[in-house]
């Protein structure tokens, strides 16, 4: 099976597409505040916590 320029475009696309998406899922579920990626408050996995 030869592997041609535009599949690998394709699959890049598609990759960085994927990564787009996913990153917005994790910046929704801080409820899009910002505060909570600040450096020292908590851990990088502590996006999400309850009070």
């Amino acid at each position: 099976m030869k592997i041609g320029k535009r599949f690998l475009i394709k699959l890049s696309l598609t990759f960085m597409l994927v990564g787009a998406i996913v990153s917005f899922i994790g910046f929704a579920s801080s409820g899009f505040d910002i505060d909570q990626y600040a450096e020292n408050q908590h851990h990088w996995y502590r996006v999400v916590h309850f009070e």
